[in-house]
């Protein structure tokens, strides 16, 4: 049996600890059972009204909504259906319930490109912590934009496979961008994908 570096294991496993408690502090309200109102939320309940009327009516969702934009495929809005896929978002984020969930997912993948790139574990914290908790991170939790948070958070992990990959850790690269690009695209907020497309290449 080989031996294990606790030394080594230590500083990563008080890393998270400082993420798990900070995100339970900061988020305090949501465990005594209070909710953010979101008014992007409660703007989308009006939007999908016609497609749950439709559901009710003929028991499944329309393709198409045409209420937002445009219109739009409804799979973007308001779509039922079973996932054959693992809920990786929920193991992550240690089942935690909403917001704190958002915060503590953001600090473990930036967490994980810091140390990637090679950066010492405590600035490492300290640039998770400032990811997470930049004032841009809140206000989208704030307004309601969870898919879009979600998306935000898996950037930094599926940027830190495709610097393995690149720096020719190919299996190991390769495991984590498949893992955290299959989680980018499931957020369904493809702008933020598409975005972070552009910048990665």
């Amino acid at each position: 049996m080989k031996y294990i570096n606790w030394k080594k294991i230590l500083p990563h496993v008080i890393a998270i600890a400082i993420f798990l408690i900070i995100a339970v502090i900061y988020c305090k309200p949501a465990l005594e059972g209070k909710v953010l109102s979101q008014h992007d939320t409660i703007g989308w309940k009006g939007m999908v009204q016609n497609s749950m009327e439709y559901k009710e009516k003929y028991g499944h969702y329309p393709l198409w909504n045409p209420n937002l934009f445009s219109g739009m495929p409804n799979y973007q809005v308001a779509i039922s259906g079973k996932s054959t896929l693992i809920d990786f978002t929920t193991i992550f984020s240690l089942g935690l319930p909403r917001p704190i969930n958002f915060f503590f997912l953001a600090c473990i993948c930036f967490y994980l490109l810091s140390q990637v790139l090679g950066v010492n574990v405590y600035l490492g914290v300290l640039g998770a912590l400032a990811f997470a908790y930049g004032t841009y991170i809140p206000n989208i939790i704030a307004a309601g934009h969870e898919t879009k948070m979600i998306a935000v958070a898996y950037m930094p992990a599926m940027l830190a496979g495709l610097i393995l990959i690149y720096n020719k850790k190919y299996w190991l690269g390769l495991c984590l961008t498949a893992l955290f690009a299959t989680q980018e695209v499931l957020a369904n907020h493809p702008q933020v994908t598409y975005y972070f497309g552009i910048y990665v290449v």
